[in-house]
């Protein structure tokens, strides 16, 4: 287990710089996750480290070693590509033994050690089974155990749900989750799925334009993004670009893809985007007038039940051009949104329009 501190790291892909001026520290025995969309160099970083590919420049130290130079063998890291690369050939317990005597482990060492990961991965049963003979999350589970045999000081995770099935992503992700934890293994686990870094994180980074543009728990990011992308990426509901602000008379007129929103003050900082969680909206079908709600009209799309009492509304706006809410509403709410089919009324307090 190590702390892991990345300094200047710049790599160039054709000609083209992909990762700048890199920085990015890792606290020993925590599971960090890298949220990016696809192409923005996470996977690069992660050969970077493990000393597969070298960078343009910068350092990478492990506790206070400059590690930069080494030779992936001696860094002793475990990584997980995003490929199932399994030996076809070899069975499940030849393919995580292959690993270890490369390390020179001996005969009785090397036992030892499979049958401590096979039993944390739980793939006991899978030992004896060519690779062509189990399933997506059984080869995952494979990997994840050969990376893991050799007891690294730190483990790179680059998607490892990606080629698994909605119904097995979820076990796959708190076994992992669960497997850190009890090794105490520094890990770094890339996707560009935010619903994983929810469930498995200590924090998350987010990275775009080749740097880490934001990095906290999970909450704090969620509750302060620092950008709308930010918002984007994280994956929270009713977020949308600002495309222009105006200022005049202690009010705002903000420009967004849902329509012009005015807001009763003045706005004096740079803003990106904004948010309406889906619990600020009322719903209606009349209202008296009142000039201090946000009106907006749509339809119900689809209805998500939550729970006996609760449920989430999908609602596409009348003038917003494939723009829709998220609206949680109880029972009664729902009663009142579904009747006859109408269109619906939702309106909002100016002040629960977080601005972002």
């Amino acid at each position: 287990m190590v702390k892991v501190k990345i300094n200047n790291l710049s790599m160039k892909y054709e000609k083209k710089l992909i990762i700048e001026d890199f920085e990015l520290e890792i606290v020993d025995g925590e599971l960090l996750v890298l949220l990016g969309a696809s192409g923005c160099g996470k996977t690069s970083l992660l050969k970077i480290i493990a000393g597969i590919i070298e960078p343009e420049g910068g350092t990478i130290i492990f506790d206070e070693k400059d590690i930069t130079n080494y030779t992936p063998q001696k860094r002793k890291v475990g990584y997980v590509p995003q490929a199932q690369v399994l030996f076809p050939h070899m069975k499940v317990e030849q393919n995580i033994s292959f690993g270890l005597e490369a390390h020179k482990l001996s005969k009785e060492e090397i036992k030892e050690r499979i049958t401590w990961i096979a039993e944390i991965t739980q793939i006991q049963d899978l030992l004896d089974r060519f690779p062509s003979e189990i399933s997506g999350g059984q080869k995952q589970r494979v990997a994840l155990a050969r990376a893991l045999a050799i007891k690294p000081n730190l483990l790179l995770l680059d998607e490892p749900l990606s080629s698994i099935d909605a119904s097995g992503r979820e076990s796959l992700a708190l076994t992992i989750r669960r497997i850190q934890k009890e090794t105490g293994i520094t890990t770094l686990y890339v996707t560009h799925n935010q619903e994983e870094s929810r469930l498995i994180s200590d924090r998350v980074a987010l990275m775009y334009d080749g740097k880490i543009q934001q990095i906290g728990s999970v909450i704090e990011v969620d509750r302060t993004p620092r950008n709308y992308l930010i918002a984007k990426i994280m994956g929270s509901s009713n977020v949308w670009p600002v495309e222009y602000l105006e200022t005049e008379d202690g009010s705002s007129l903000v420009s967004t893809p849902i329509g012009l929103i005015t807001l009763p003050y003045e706005i004096k900082r740079k803003i990106t985007g904004i948010r309406i969680p889906p619990s600020s909206f009322k719903i209606v079908h009349d209202l008296s007038e009142d000039d201090k709600m946000i009106e907006f009209i749509g339809r119900i799309k689809s209805i998500i039940e939550k729970d006996d009492e609760n449920f989430r509304i999908v609602v596409d706006l009348k003038d917003a051009h494939l723009e829709y809410f998220k609206v949680d509403c109880n029972k009664e709410m729902l009663n009142i949104a579904s009747a006859a089919n109408k269109e619906l009324q939702l309106h909002v307090l100016p002040s629960e329009v977080i601005l972002i």
